[in-house]
């Protein structure tokens, strides 16, 4: 069987390509060149990598997709008040679109990436499940919940076992280069971290009020480019109290703050759903949802309303922010999710 691993040039992808050679797949390696900075030094790594494991590797130009489905879509969110999950999007168009197609072109039966995630087939069935990763702090779930059917039969996670010093003791037994590599924890197109910065180049200064949930003006902002719900610092206005953002309004420029305990809600509506079993009875539902990655897993009941979903949590969460995903589980099983569109 032959399989195409995505390779970064980092640990978890080296690795993954390492495991699948030794369980006897053809294994071709594959960078995409994904930014206009792009400095060549992932594609380096990676064929190193693939030298040292005696398997081929290829390069990818994908920057003009890259930009129009992920960066561009970044900005836009931000322009419209929102605050977007990039990476959930770049797994859907970019990782799970365009490189599924590039195995598919390559003769390959399956895609593998680095990703923290384990995939089963319930065989009567005829069904794949995506679950959570053993390793919990490092599971990764959260970001896939765009797959389908299709895109889980032809996908391999083979950390899914797995946890990250194993993973690293793994590279380190193999001398595969990248176990001394640095893990980078920020979005791969912003790599100094300064989102503000990098939405500069593109969105205006267009200053505003600062109101609060009733419209009374409390002083004026910078953009709303700058602000996301559950934001404490970096407001550049001392109120004399703590004042968080509890929403960013793109038509009429307001940025409404309130004080502590005003950013939690108890419900929202999510849209744009993907459920992984097609056949899900979801017109409603008990289940767990994570409203962004670090947060944990609430109870809640979900609800189809209004061309929508209407998610019902048991117990008020912080900073339910619109732009970003709301993922669902039954367990440690995914059952879908979608994106965050409004706090009721």
């Amino acid at each position: 069987m032959r399989v195409l691993v995505g390779m970064s040039g980092g640990v978890d992808s080296s690795v993954t390509a390492f495991l699948l050679k030794e369980r006897g797949y053809e294994v071709i390696g594959v960078t995409l060149i994904l930014t206009q900075d792009d400095d060549g030094t992932n594609a380096k790594d990676a064929k190193d990598v693939c030298d040292a494991l005696g398997i081929p590797h290829k390069v990818y130009d994908l920057k003009n997709e890259f930009k129009r489905d992920v960066s561009d879509y970044f900005v836009e969110e931000y322009k419209s008040g929102r605050t977007p999950n990039p990476c959930v999007v770049c797994n859907k168009k970019i990782k799970f679109g365009k490189m599924l197609e590039i195995a598919e072109e390559n003769g390959c039966d399956y895609l593998a990436t680095g990703h923290y995630a384990k995939i089963e087939k319930d065989e009567k069935k005829g069904l794949y499940f995506l679950k959570k990763a053993d390793f919990l702090q490092k599971d990764q779930t959260y970001f896939l919940y765009t797959l389908t059917q299709d895109q889980l039969s032809k996908s391999l996670f083979p950390l899914g076992a797995l946890s990250k010093q194993e993973v690293f003791s793994l590279a380190e037994e193999n001398k595969l280069t990248s176990a001394k590599r640095r893990e980078s924890q920020d979005i791969c197109f912003i790599p100094d971290g300064d989102k503000n910065r990098y939405l500069k180049q593109f969105l205006k200064d267009a200053p505003g009020n600062f109101v609060d949930a009733s419209g009374t003006v409390l002083g004026r902002h910078n953009g709303i480019f700058r602000y996301t719900v559950g934001q404490r610092k970096g407001l550049g206005i001392a109120f004399g109290k703590p004042m968080f953002v509890l929403s960013v309004n793109a038509k009429d420029n307001t940025v409404v703050l309130g004080e502590s305990g005003e950013e939690f809600s108890s419900s929202f509506m999510v849209e744009n759903c993907n459920f992984i079993n097609p056949d899900f009875p979801c017109d409603e539902f008990l289940c767990s949802v994570k409203v962004r990655y670090s947060a944990n897993d609430l109870p809640c009941k979900v609800k189809k309303e209004n061309g929508g979903f209407v998610v019902y949590l048991s117990t008020p969460q912080r900073a339910v922010t619109p732009g970003q995903s709301a993922v669902f589980y039954d367990g440690d099983v995914v059952i879908g999710g979608g994106v965050i569109s409004e706090v009721l």
